[in-house]
């Protein structure tokens, strides 16, 4: 597991340091702009181990005007392969856009459990 959180935080660390690149904007600016300090920022884009929650991914993602899920991994797909789910209970259909996959996968590949999603329909739990 630890391995395989290494490699994701590591390929979210490339992918913020190459759009921070693109933009022309060094760690510096960024840890400005998102009020982290420059060691923070520095970690994640290096190959030490930084953790770092969904909100600071989404807090440095709106400093590089982008969102979330482009700094994401492209490999994402691996859990998630289907883009709809079915409510066992009361039947309840929709489709799942490609970005919540994406996310709900990455969910997944850092806790390394199933995900678990409320039916807007019946309430009840469904499992995915």
């Amino acid at each position: 597991m630890i391995n395989e959180d290494l490699e994701l935080y590591n390929e979210i660390g490339k992918n913020i340091a190459k759009r921070r690149k693109n933009l022309g904007i060094t760690q510096e600016k960024l840890a400005m702009l998102t009020n982290y300090s420059l060691s923070f920022i520095a970690n994640i884009e290096s190959k030490t181990y930084q953790s770092f929650s969904i909100s600071a991914l989404n807090n440095i993602a709106k400093a590089l005007n982008t969102n979330m899920i482009a700094l994401l991994p492209k490999d994402t797909f691996k859990y998630l392969n289907n883009k709809h789910i079915k409510c066992e209970y009361c039947n309840y259909n929709t489709d799942i856009p490609i970005e919540i996959i994406k996310l709900l996968n990455n969910i997944h590949e850092i806790t390394n459990r199933k995900i678990l999603l409320t039916c807007p329909n019946c309430n009840k739990k469904i499992i995915i």
